[in-house]
Order: C-alpha cells, then sequence, then structure tokens
C-alpha cells in the first residue's frame, strides 16, 4: 500500500530536517574538535611549549595576543634583548603571525621589557647599510644563497632589506653583531622595525 501525496511530502520534509539536524551536529563537533587540537598545538599561546625546540614558555602578555592574535610561538627566551645588549631584563619571542593566506605569514620578534613597552620587529628580515656605490648585486654575489637574500632597498634610508633563513634568538644576535665583520661591504645592520595594526 502506497503514502499518498500529503503522506510523502511530510516523509521528505521529516528526512531533510533529520539529515539537516545530524549534518549540523557533526559540523559543530568537527569545528569543536579543530578549535581544540588547535588550541594544544606546539606553540599556540594556550600550550605553553615553543613551537621549534619544545622547550616551556610563560603565559604570553595581552599586548602581544592583541598584536598577533593568531600566532605561533617559535622561540622564547627570558633575560635576553636582541636588540639592547645592555638590557638582561627582556622577555624575548619569536612568533609566528598566520594570515588567511600563506604568503600573509609573517616571523615577528617581540621583546617586552620588565618595565616597559613591547617592541615589534620582523624577524626574517633586517636593514643592513652597505658602503657607497655597493649594489644589490654586489651584495648578493657577497652573501650564500642558502641563508641570505636581498629583497629589496629601502628607497627614504637607503638600506638594503635583507632576508635570512635561520632566525633563532641566537642567530639574529649573531648576525647583528657579525655581519658587519664578515663581509667588508657591509657597515651597519639593524632590526626591521614592524608595528601591529590597530
Amino acid at each position: 500500500m502506497g503514502l499518498n501525496k500529503k503522506d510523502r511530502r511530510i516523509s521528505i520534509w521529516i528526512g531533510v530536517i533529520i539529515g539537516v539536524t545530524l549534518s549540523s551536529m557533526l559540523f559543530r563537533y568537527a569545528i569543536k574538535d579543530k578549535n581544540e587540537r588547535s588550541r594544544l598545538r606546539l606553540g599556540s599561546y594556550d600550550s605553553n611549549l615553543t613551537a621549534i625546540e619544545s622547550s616551556p614558555f610563560p603565559l604570553v602578555p595581552s599586548e602581544i595576543r592583541k598584536a598577533i592574535p593568531r600566532g605561533l610561538v617559535l622561540y622564547h627566551e627570558g633575560n635576553q634583548s636582541i636588540s639592547d645588549a645592555e638590557n638582561n631584563k627582556t622577555d624575548c619571542w619569536i612568533i609566528e603571525s598566520s594570515g588567511a593566506l600563506r604568503s600573509e605569514r609573517l616571523f615577528l620578534l617581540v621583546e617586552v621589557p620588565n618595565d616597559g613597552k613591547a617592541k615589534f620587529f620582523r624577524a626574517s628580515e633586517l636593514y643592513i647599510t652597505a658602503k657607497t656605490g655597493i649594489t644589490k648585486t654586489d651584495l648578493s654575489r657577497q652573501l650564500q644563497e642558502d641563508d641570505f637574500r636581498i629583497l629589496g632597498q629601502n628607497e627614504r634610508t637607503s638600506e638594503f632589506i635583507l632576508q635570512i633563513k635561520e632566525f633563532s634568538p641566537s642567530k639574529l644576535k649573531y648576525y647583528l653583531r657579525n655581519l658587519p665583520s664578515l663581509f667588508k661591504d657591509i657597515i651597519n645592520v639593524r632590526l626591521y622595525p614592524w608595528s601591529p595594526k590597530q
């Protein structure tokens, strides 16, 4: 015995409602599971373990969380400043910021003095001042391609923008102190400042 037209419509609507309800429940479960896994992923602000060395780090200051909302902590070193060799009362963070696209990723150095405001720099790029008359090509020939790449030149300051492959706190300190003595055409090296979007 078959269903009449009205009963068929009712049974179809009941099936649709059950399907939508189950799909919605599965979707919510999947999103909740994804959020929980990303919250506990190494380097996430809540994991308290760095992504690179799995070393513990203290609570990320709210100023950093606000400036870099979905960041991954790659490195953390306490009582060490990269930008100021004299100041040892500074927390140093290297954080990967994540954008909607992979190309929007930035590696940032954040220094938070015990008594001050956070300072932000790009961790994977440095400004270098070269001797007069030195071109991008001249510098590119001197620098090892595996470790360095000249991205361009700041028109305002005439400094070259140097991208570095390794940017752990110890490597950054090393590059800042030693690049001028390692390469004869480099006069000065400094960190590339970055400011969070307001």
